[in-house]
């Protein structure tokens, strides 16, 4: 019985398993009678899905890589399940292709058949289960990207600073400051550029907590304190709001709004992507 091409539920769910490809997946459920389990003794059999044994096992190591190319950036984080594994060149190679897929393709990459095809083939060499966990692809019209990576290559960062003036984005003011948000980004990991940005879901488990800490105190001094705590917090989350890496008596902002004024411009911080291995994305976008 020949299955549906176009159920790619099946399909998605076939090549999350095996590591197989699309065409592959396609194949092995039409010989199944569109039936997984037997689609992946069919993938076995053909030596196609021996990473349907390493399906379960955890992938915690790895490479997170950006690279900046004009206009766009691109960060990557690809996992496997040794660190062994991951400072391989094969390993480094396989990163390099997903950075350059997710320049050429956009956040689709990860799911490309031609790194579903080359993952397959690196992890059958290798005995590992290898899987790109996340790409994105930021770009910018009217800004600067500004990126630092980790010496480990377990961290990388990319920030967004747009300028009025197109002459801004070659000056050395301009691109000292960018270099400078990027690290500060790497270091201080905050939530999200600006208060605006903080979900109302984290704003009121936080008040609920210092609500707590407060309790049974006047409403008057309550509500100064649990407004104190909301400062300190946005200062700690808020990219704009922390203290500058290179001189913590002032601001991000006030950094910020110091090298507008000396460059005669009126900068802005956009956005910042940031990726460290195993952890949740934090993004301004």
């Amino acid at each position: 019985m020949a299955i549906d091409t176009s159920d790619f539920d099946k399909i998605k769910e076939l090549r999350d398993r095996t590591g197989a490809g699309i065409l592959d997946c396609k194949a092995a459920l039409q010989a199944s009678n569109g039936q997984t389990e037997s689609a992946i003794d069919w993938l076995r059999k053909k030596g196609v899905a021996q990473a349907a044994k390493r399906a379960r096992r955890e992938a915690k190591e790895g490479i997170v890589a950006i690279k900046l190319a004009g206009s766009k950036a691109a960060l990557v984080e690809v996992n496997c399940e040794t660190d062994f594994v991951a400072r391989t060149d094969d390993f480094k190679n396989l990163a390099e292709l997903t950075i350059a897929e997710t320049l050429e393709v956009g956040n689709s990459a990860a799911s490309s058949e031609k790194l579903t095809q080359k993952i397959a083939e690196l992890s059958g060499k290798i005995g590992e289960k290898i899987l790109v966990r996340r790409v994105q692809l930021v770009e910018t019209k009217d800004g600067v990207l500004f990126g630092y990576t980790h010496f480990n290559n377990k961290l990388g960062v990319v920030v967004e600073i747009a300028a009025a003036k197109p002459e801004t984005l070659k000056n050395a003011d301009f691109q000292e400051l960018g270099k400078n948000l990027a690290m500060q980004v790497a270091t201080s990991n905050p939530l999200c550029l600006a208060r605006a940005e903080v979900s109302a879901d984290a704003l009121e488990r936080e008040k609920a907590i210092f609500n707590e800490e407060v309790k049974g105190k006047p409403d008057n001094i309550r509500d100064k304190i649990v407004q104190g705590k909301l400062d300190k917090f946005y200062q700690s989350n808020c990219l704009l709001e922390q203290p500058f890496i290179k001189e913590d008596k002032q601001s991000v902002q006030q950094i910020v709004a110091q090298v507008s004024k000396k460059i005669g411009d009126t900068l802005q911080v956009k956005r910042f992507v940031r990726y460290q291995l195993g952890e949740n994305i934090a993004s301004s976008a």
